[in-house]
């Protein structure tokens, strides 16, 4: 589930926190990164649990109109049939996904504003009613409101994920990267009938690969400033942001510990992690400096590659 990019996100963020405060605590700093992968598990349950949430809704929304001396049966019969699809009987029906959502208390319950916000804007919008107008809807046809759902509603929701922050300090900026998977299995929810859980690391060798980042950028930081700084022939370390300096050491260290990685790999994911995480012009900085460090490092063997960390060279 955990892809390789979204480790470095992550690792950015637990050695910054680190580093800034002057924390060298590695068990403790691997500790954290890997509760805060679990968290995106548990992020992830909590969107896959979303058809079943709203179904509930539209169930409470009939239950208050037959309770009407007059109720709307227009209101009755879009709830009934929205609460049918597809998607959310396999989710509320498949008892090993409810069993985990329960056991890792997953809920609704505490977003309960948000949910209603979401199924109001849902119930305006005109896939909404494409669905509705549906004579007997198909799973394929589940599949695609809840890819509108998901995309229209969730993505972008800036009172969801104010909650959801609120909520768990851990699924900061994760809510994006998780629609992204969930969206890609919906069509194999719908084929299988059920929802698998997702492992949170598809490979052994991407946690070891989480752990060992973090230990070695921290535990040498000071060294790999030190090694930056020599190559910074205009600047002075100490007038450059702390996040460029940060992602350089770890694009460093990359290079140096992981020899099946790419430099070409390692180069372009951390130019891309200064865009989204450091100062407007800090991805001219971090290429133009991580690309002469490490070329000169595999010039005078300081970095080792296998075959498999070679492919397509440096540029």
């Amino acid at each position: 589930m955990i892809s390789r990019t979204l480790i470095r996100i992550k690792a950015f963020k637990e050695l910054y926190s680190r580093i800034t405060t002057g924390s060298t605590d590695t068990k403790a700093a691997e500790s954290e990164l890997m509760q805060s992968f679990v968290q995106t598990q548990r992020l992830w349950g909590l969107m896959a649990l979303l058809p079943s949430a709203l179904a509930m809704v539209a169930e409470d929304k009939i239950i208050t109109q037959n309770r009407k001396f007059n109720p709307d049966k227009g209101v009755i019969e879009q709830n009934s049939k929205f609460a049918s699809n597809a998607l959310s009987a396999i989710t509320r029906a498949d008892s090993v996904f409810v069993n985990w959502c329960n056991n890792q208390g997953i809920s609704w319950m505490d977003f309960e504003t948000s949910l209603k916000a979401i199924y109001s804007g849902m119930v305006s919008k005109e896939y909404f009613q494409d669905y509705l107008g549906i004579e007997n809807p198909s799973r394929e046809d589940a599949v695609k409101l809840f890819r509108h759902i998901y995309s229209e509603e969730l993505s972008g929701n800036e009172v969801l994920e104010d909650a959801l922050e609120n909520s768990n300090i851990w699924w900061t900026e994760d809510l994006e990267y998780v629609l992204n998977k969930i969206l890609d299995r919906l069509p194999s929810v719908a084929a299988s009938g059920h929802v698998e859980i997702p492992q949170i690391f598809d490979d052994k060798q991407d946690e070891e690969f989480a752990k060992k980042l973090v230990g070695v950028v921290l535990v040498n930081f000071d060294d790999l400033a030190e090694t930056i700084s020599s190559y910074m022939t205009n600047w002075e370390v100490g007038r450059v942001v702390q996040s460029d300096i940060l992602i350089v050491a770890m694009g460093i260290a990359e290079a140096q510990t992981f020899s099946s990685i790419p430099v070409k790999v390692t180069i372009n994911e951390y130019v891309e992690l200064s865009k989204n995480f450091s100062t407007p012009k800090s991805y001219s900085f971090v290429n133009g400096l991580l690309n002469k460090i490490l070329k000169e490092m595999l010039a005078d063997g300081r970095i080792q590659k296998d075959p498999r960390g070679m492919i397509g060279g440096l540029y």
